[in-house]
């Protein structure tokens, strides 16, 4: 996925969809439903144009200049948007009911604008990361504005919606990966007070593009046969788009080879394996112990990892 050109505005809708028209662009809308998160149905009148794509990809081109790599495929004799088609949806915070109006150069890319079912526009509230790619799925990495009503909430200076926390001092993320300003954090968490505090001040001072994935150890991460850390989908789908690769950890100036791999194909988590032992021990790495994974744009699939002690 590449990099949109800096500052991304309302008024840029217009230069969007209308800089480099031609007559042969084609354009069509896809109003979501069913399983439209797994792959996308091109119209049958539209189809023919992209005949000449199938089993290669084209370029999807969203609000602010980010493209996506998505694979062209025929299935039960339909042409559909397959591979790669998750990360964008995931990415948008697609969701059943929106309305997709797309502009199709003939050639290898389409442009798109996002409405909700309001009919307003769905614009990103801060930038997608620069090395995105196929196999995304689901919400938590960004939030999404609608451009006709003002936010419900106060942004924060990451971008994305505060809300007000309540007078407990421990924080529960009980229902998936949930997504706070420049992070994300791994499901079913709890977090005092203080450590919520020691995260964020660290995110801040991190100060990555790229969302940070947050994590707090746990036993089968430092103890057993088989020590793993597991990577869930929200995070993992999105800027880690493969399913078996050898990913680089480092700490203190060291560097770890550590092996990442989709943990099954209905889970669809990663998982770190082979190696991770080893960094785990070399780091002496505790139960409790938060672990901040921080993915760097300058080096493919390498990861500085932060460590806030128990």
């Amino acid at each position: 996925m590449r990099k949109p050109r800096k500052g991304c505005k309302k008024s840029d809708a217009y230069y969007h969809w209308n800089d480099h028209t031609d007559e042969q662009d084609e354009h069509f809308f896809k109003v979501l439903m069913g399983d439209f998160h797994k792959r996308l149905v091109i119209p049958d009148k539209v189809a023919p144009h992209f005949r000449s794509r199938i089993e290669r990809s084209i370029k999807i081109e969203s609000r602010c200049g980010y493209t996506f790599d998505v694979q062209v495929t025929e299935n039960f004799g339909r042409v559909v948007l397959q591979s790669g088609w998750k990360s964008f949806v995931g990415a948008h915070d697609l969701k059943m009911g929106d309305f997709l109006v797309f502009k199709y150069d003939g050639i290898s890319r389409l442009k798109v604008l996002i409405f909700d079912i309001s009919g307003c526009e769905k614009v990103p509230s801060y930038f997608l990361p620069k090395n995105g790619g196929p196999g995304g799925e689901r919400r938590d990495t960004t939030d999404i504005l609608s451009s006709c009503h003002d936010p419900p909430l106060k942004l924060s200076p990451f971008g994305k919606q505060t809300l007000k926390q309540k007078g407990s001092s421990r924080q529960r993320e009980d229902s998936g990966a949930h997504s706070i300003p420049g992070y994300i954090l791994q499901n079913r968490t709890h977090l005092t007070g203080v450590q919520m505090k020691k995260l964020k001040d660290k995110v801040r001072a991190i100060s990555s593009a790229i969302p940070i994935y947050a994590c707090v150890i746990r036993k089968s991460s430092v103890s057993g046969r088989t020590r793993n850390l597991n990577i869930p989908r929200e995070y993992g789908d999105i800027y880690l788009p493969f399913e078996d690769q050898t990913i680089m950890l480092q700490h203190d100036d060291k560097s770890w080879e550590v092996r990442c791999r989709m943990r099954g194909s209905k889970r669809r988590s990663k998982r770190l394996l082979k190696g991770w032992e080893r960094f785990s021990r070399d780091n002496s790495l505790q139960m409790g112990d938060l672990c901040l994974f921080e993915l760097l744009r300058s080096k493919k699939y390498t990861m500085n990892v932060h460590i806030i002690r128990t």
